[in-house]
């Protein structure tokens, strides 16, 4: 991955409707583990004024989301202008994955290609499913959608912004 990558804005979730009168709000958060949202952690809350520091106050999960304060904003009406902001943080600040693991924003924009070398397009969307991760390949019209599985994908290297596919039966016909 390129050095300047690192200071990239990555966003990690978005602030969803106030719980209570106390400063509390809902956030839909990213990713499988809501680990980055922990008491004491800071994130950038994305407003139209830009970028605001939040640093978290207190973090309790619910399924599907968490339940979230932030210092210095104990009040329904400090964090209501929040609602719908996206959060934020820089890529160096995320934990390292496993070999073989990425990051949602490591893949998008990179250029997938056929066993036989012929380009299919570009990772434009990912779909988190309960199984697997879908990659929604598109070029101009056309519209791939391939399982995120090692039975599927040859090699992937998103520092090369490359993915080549294995050459499947029913892969990449229409």
């Amino acid at each position: 991955m390129p050095a300047h990558a690192e200071d990239r804005w990555v966003r990690i979730g978005r602030v969803g409707r106030p719980f209570g009168l106390k400063g509390e709000v809902v956030i839909h958060y990213t990713g499988e583990t809501p680990d980055r949202f922990q008491p004491g952690r800071t994130v950038q809350v994305l407003t139209r004024e830009g970028r605001i520091p939040a640093k978290i106050a207190t973090m309790r999960p619910m399924p599907g989301k968490l339940v979230v304060s932030f210092e210095g904003r104990a009040d329904v009406d400090q964090v209501r202008p929040w609602v719908n902001c996206p959060l934020e943080v820089r890529a160096s600040e995320l934990p390292e994955l496993e070999e073989g693991s990425y990051y949602h924003y490591q893949l998008l924009g990179i250029e997938v290609y056929a066993a036989d070398g012929r380009r299919l397009g570009v990772v434009e969307e990912i779909l988190t499913t309960a199984g697997n991760d879908i990659y929604c390949v598109r070029d101009g019209e056309r519209e791939l959608l391939i399982p995120a599985i090692a039975d599927a994908i040859e090699s992937l290297d998103p520092a090369a912004g490359r993915m080549v596919l294995k050459d499947l039966k029913g892969l990449l016909e229409p």
